[in-house]
């Protein structure tokens, strides 16, 4: 690695990017670029960085992905990495990608949109042929979920089904493009692998009742993720694979029920352009629930022996401590790349690109932990 590669931030101010700021910002060897559209913002957040790590080279910079100078600026800054964090990604074309390539630097985001990330493929050529590696999906989904099937692939000679579900902490803050990512699928149409046969959800029904450790049972509700295209994909056989969304206050989640049923009747088209509005709402309603946070997959099919075979694993989440989790994918693929251990090049959604010790290693400072059931 040489001295002072620039990791470039865009989104740097925002929910995950300042995280990941922060997180890497004592990191050696690199120069840290934060961005934001405003650039007071990312200098506040880079004056604070620099007081904690007084030695850190850390510049703030104005960067607007959608302005029409930006792939020559990122051609004029020269960045070693991308890391995109400036969502929603539902409706983004692949424009920041596109410019990575063209300035011959990796890139990196956090999309959650399904099919942002399960055509992401479509620049596999582009970015051989720049040498680059171009990751989308490093986030919980599909980055941590994909490492968690990596993990207990070995042990079933055929894989059934894949539940998983979320259930975030209410104290835990929610930024803009959260909060937008998960309206603008609000009562819309998407198709689900259950029982082998494709069906058709609304996003925020199909209630559900969840048990989790540590956090007891929630109400949960169907949501459009990458998961839901890519495990059927790489899964021949599967029969079921699935995602639910469990608020911790029902009142909030009924409410999203309720809006998606707005949405089937077509008086509500897009409830994502209320996005601001509604941020005051969960503003308020955080007071209301407890700083405790978690994930459950649950994994299931025929061990080796061809017998019944379920895995439950979990993570769990404490002290607002879960933002961290949807980061933590992004921070060990950019350190991979930096010592030179990531050699794939090209397009690929981030699925099984790392492992779970490297990941756990990442939070090791953070009240986050796992839990395992087989049965």
């Amino acid at each position: 690695m040489d001295a002072n590669e620039k990791i470039l931030i865009l989104g740097g101010t925002g929910h995950f990017g300042a995280r990941i700021s922060r997180r890497l910002a004592d990191q050696p060897g690199i120069e840290l670029i934060v961005t934001s559209r405003d650039a007071f913002r990312a200098e506040i957040l880079v004056d604070e960085l620099l007081t904690l790590h007084p030695e850190a080279s850390i510049t703030a910079l104005a960067l607007n992905q959608e302005a029409a100078d930006f792939e020559a600026r990122l051609r004029e800054i020269q960045p070693f990495c991308v890391i995109h964090t400036a969502g929603p990604y539902q409706g983004q074309d692949y424009r920041v990608a596109r410019a990575c390539i063209d300035a011959r630097c990796h890139y990196i985001d956090l999309a959650d949109g399904r099919e942002f990330v399960a055509s992401f493929r479509s620049l596999h050529e582009q970015a051989l042929e720049a040498g680059v590696a171009l990751i989308s999906g490093a986030s919980t989904l599909p980055g941590l979920s994909g490492v968690v099937v990596a993990e207990y692939r070995d042990r079933f000679s055929r894989l059934r089904s894949i539940e998983t579900s979320i259930a975030p902490a209410q104290q835990t803050p929610r930024g803009i493009g959260t909060i937008a990512a998960v309206l603008s699928y609000c009562g819309r149409p998407f198709e689900v692998l259950i029982d082998g046969q494709w069906q058709t959800q609304h996003g925020w029904q199909n209630l559900r009742r969840q048990e989790y450790p540590d956090l007891g049972r929630r109400l949960s509700a169907a949501c459009d993720v990458p998961d839901l295209e890519i495990f059927p994909r790489r899964e021949a056989g599967i029969e079921t694979v699935s995602f639910l969304a469990a608020l911790e206050s029902r009142f909030e989640q009924l409410a999203l029920w309720s809006m998606a049923w707005l949405t089937r009747m077509r008086l509500v088209d897009n409830w994502s352009r209320f996005s601001r509005r509604l941020s005051g709402l969960g503003q308020f309603m955080r007071r209301f629930g407890s700083d405790r946070g978690g994930m459950k997959m649950t994994i299931a099919g025929d061990d080796l022996d061809g017998r019944p075979l379920k895995i439950e694993w979990c993570i769990m989440a404490r002290d607002n401590h879960g933002p961290e989790i949807p980061c933590t994918p992004a921070i060990v693929l950019v350190k991979k790349l930096l010592r030179d251990e990531f050699l794939e090049r090209g397009a690929v959604a981030c699925v099984s690109l790392f492992t779970i010790d490297e990941f756990m290693h990442e939070l090791s400072n953070y009240s986050i932990s796992t839990h395992v059931e087989e049965h």
